[in-house]
């Protein structure tokens, strides 16, 4: 995708650059915060003690790392490849593949989004805790539900962005390298 200046178009394809990467960022700092979880347990457990409910916090912090990852993944369309058989029958069936494939994927992530938060609201009616440090078990579900809805707004923009591609007469432009 060529980032446009000044349309409108543009200012939203640059806005689902910064929130994909930002949430990135974020999972990242997930993932090196579970990592210093661990060793701080693991140091402790040789010399004094491990730290308490540590398997709980790794466990939200990774679950939430890769929430965090998937909107830069279907950015750059890293969830569904149609080169392997699609490119013996050219180029505008492996745009019209592309589309395809990017509207199931939004079409799923809008159902998984939606059963998600029917989840979270069960989750928040019944006060369920984690065992060890008795935290809400709804916290770690809403955080979820929000980098679900990022994703989903990602995938709203990807689909348009392939919808404004074929009506303009170009080419999806896939990142990944499979066109």
């Amino acid at each position: 995708m060529a980032i446009e200046t000044n349309s409108a178009f543009g200012r939203w394809e640059r806005g689902a650059g910064r929130l994909a990467t930002t949430l990135v960022v974020f999972g990242g700092a997930c993932l090196v915060l579970a990592c210093l979880l661990t060793g701080v347990s693991i140091v402790g457990s040789v010399t004094i003690r491990p730290l308490p409910g540590e398997i709980e916090l790794v466990e939200a912090l990774c679950g939430l790392a890769v929430f965090a990852f998937l909107p830069y993944c279907q950015l750059k369309r890293g969830h569904v490849g149609v080169d392997l058989v699609m490119s013996a029958f050219g180029g505008k069936a492996m745009d019209y593949a592309q589309l395809a494939g990017d509207l199931i994927v939004a079409v799923l992530f809008a159902v998984l989004t939606w059963r998600h938060g029917v989840g979270l609201l069960d989750k928040y009616g019944n006060g369920e805790t984690t065992p060890l440090l008795l935290l809400p078990v709804w916290w770690g579900f809403a955080a979820a539900f929000v980098l679900m809805l990022a994703n989903l707004l990602i995938c709203v923009f990807v689909v348009a962005a392939d919808l404004r591609a074929l009506r303009h007469g170009n080419s999806i432009v896939v990142s990944m390298g499979s066109h």
